[in-house]
C-alpha cells in the first residue's frame, strides 16, 4: 500500500494529519531567499538546506512535507534569467524531500506533495492567464517531479479558476492524485480568490462550482490569512463532500532568527482548533510557521 492510499484510509477513519509549515520564509529567515525568484534560486543553490528544513519539519511531526518546488516552474525561473534550469531545480527538489524522508526513516509513512503555484504574476490575481499556457507550464513542471515519485500534486496559492482547472488537468494526465489549495482575500464583502489584498471577479464560491465535478482528492484554504481560513473553511465545508484542510499565513519577523514570531504556537493552535472543529481533515502552515508551531500541534494532535 502506497503512502497516500495509507494517509487516505486514516482520513477515512476521522484523523486529522498534520502537514509541514512555511519553507519559503525558513528559507528567507536564514538568509538565502532570492530578490528575483523567491525559493526557485534557493532550490539550485542550497539543495541541502532545503532538504535540512524538510527534516526539521518531520521531526517536529509533519507527516506530509511539500516539495521545495512552489517557484520553480518556468514562468518563476524566467525571471531571473534561469529558466533553463526547470527540469535542475525540480529534480533537486524532489530528491531534497526524498532525501528528508529517507534519513529521519519515514520512507514508509511521511507524504511527499509535489508543489506547483499559481501563475505569475502570482501577487496579481486580477491579471488573467490563458488555461492553455498555465496548463503547458503545469505538464513541464509536473512532468519533471513527476520523475522522483512523489506521493500526490498540490497546487498551492491558487488565486485563479484557470490556473486551479490547469493544475487538476495536468496531475490528471500524469495519473496523480492532486489537492488544491486556494488563497483568498476579505474585501468587506466577500471571500475571493487572491493574494495581498489583491483580487479579481472570482469568489470562492465560483472556484468550488468550478471544480464540483473534478477529481480533487482534497481542498485547502492555503497561503490565506489566519483571520479569513475560518470562513473560507465554512463556505469549502458546505460545498465539498470530500477532504479539505486549512494552511493558513501572517505576517512573520524575517532577521534576525532570534525575533519573536507574529503568531507564537500557541496562539496558533488556537485557530487550528477550530479549523478542526470545522471539519479539517489536513492541517499545516505556510508563511510565517516555523517546526515550532508544527511541533505544538503535534502535541495537541497526539494528546500529549
Amino acid at each position: 500500500m502506497s503512502n497516500f492510499e495509507k494517509l487516505q484510509r486514516r482520513i477515512a477513519a476521522g484523523e486529522t494529519i498534520l502537514m509541514d509549515g512555511g519553507m519559503g520564509s525558513e528559507i528567507e529567515r536564514r538568509g538565502m531567499i532570492s530578490s528575483t525568484t523567491w525559493s526557485g534560486g534557493p532550490m539550485l543553490t542550497h539543495p541541502e538546506l532545503v532538504k535540512d528544513i524538510h527534516q526539521e519539519y518531520i521531526e517536529a511531526g509533519a507527516e506530509i512535507i511539500i516539495t521545495n518546488t512552489f517557484a520553480t516552474g518556468r514562468d518563476m525561473l524566467e525571471v531571473g534569467g534561469i529558466e533553463h534550469k526547470v527540469a535542475e531545480a525540480n529534480k533537486l527538489g524532489m530528491e531534497a524531500a526524498v532525501q528528508a524522508r529517507k534519513t529521519t526513516g519515514t520512507e514508509d509513512s511521511v507524504v511527499i506533495a509535489a508543489s506547483v503555484s499559481t501563475m505569475r504574476p502570482k501577487a496579481h490575481a486580477e491579471v488573467p492567464v490563458p488555461y492553455e499556457k498555465a496548463l503547458d507550464t503545469y505538464r513541464e513542471q509536473l512532468g519533471e517531479l513527476a520523475k522522483g515519485g512523489p506521493d500526490v500534486v498540490v497546487g498551492e496559492m491558487l488565486v485563479r479558476i484557470s490556473d486551479t482547472l490547469a493544475v487538476i488537468d495536468a496531475a490528471a494526465e500524469l495519473e496523480l492524485p492532486v489537492w488544491v489549495g486556494l488563497s483568498l482575500v476579505w474585501d468587506g464583502k466577500g471571500l475571493y480568490l487572491g493574494i495581498q489584498d489583491r483580487h479579481g471577479n472570482e469568489s470562492l464560491q465560483d472556484a468550488m462550482d468550478a471544480i464540483k465535478d473534478k477529481d480533487v482528492a482534497a481542498v485547502f484554504i492555503m497561503h490565506t490569512p489566519v483571520d479569513d481560513t475560518g470562513p473560507g473553511l465554512e463556505i469549502v465545508s458546505k460545498n465539498w463532500a470530500g477532504t479539505f484542510g486549512a494552511y493558513a499565513h501572517f505576517p512573520r519577523s524575517v532577521s534576525p532568527s532570534s525575533l519573536p514570531d507574529a503568531i507564537e504556537p500557541q496562539q496558533y493552535l488556537n485557530y487550528a482548533k477550530v479549523w478542526k472543529e470545522s471539519g479539517a481533515r489536513i492541517i499545516g502552515g505556510c508563511c510565517g510557521t516555523r517546526p515550532d508551531h508544527i511541533r505544538t500541534l503535534r502535541d495537541w494532535l497526539s494528546g500529549s
